[in-house]
């Protein structure tokens, strides 16, 4: 029997994303599922991250949209897993207390069991933000 050891429920979001590691590499991906907790990223076969390090993520959102601004989402992300069709990242923070709130409206309006989430975050907080100063 399978026992869910995720603290996170994952929702399958597909989003842009660019990947820049400790050395400076910048490198593009697509966001296959988020959560509150972390990502699993694809990437080209072309692009390597090494399990352990310590990258930082953006998304944008509103990229293709015309409805608004474009909201960059930028996380301090380690890398937990690697595979051959892309990459666990674990969220260490997410950069700035407007960042958040979109992330989190991001996840609750994905959600097909927003109340399930909104509990989640109450036992397993997740994400730190980090104050822009």
């Amino acid at each position: 029997m399978f026992v869910e050891k995720r603290k996170h429920a994952r929702l399958s979001i597909q989003l842009d994303a660019k990947i820049q590691t400790e050395s400076g590499n910048v490198y593009d991906g697509k966001t296959k599922n988020i959560s509150f907790g972390g990502l699993f990223l694809s990437m080209s076969p072309n692009e390597v991250l090494e399990e352990d390090d310590s990258c930082t993520v953006s998304l944008l959102l509103n990229k293709d949209d015309d409805s608004g601004p474009v909201i960059p989402l930028t996380f301090q992300c380690n890398i937990i897993h690697c595979r051959k069709n892309g990459y666990g990242l674990q969220f260490v923070c997410i950069e700035g207390l407007e960042a958040y709130d979109h992330f989190e409206k991001l996840m609750i309006l994905n959600s097909d069991e927003p109340d399930r989430l909104m509990a989640e975050l109450e036992k397993h907080p997740g994400l730190i933000v980090n104050q822009k100063l």
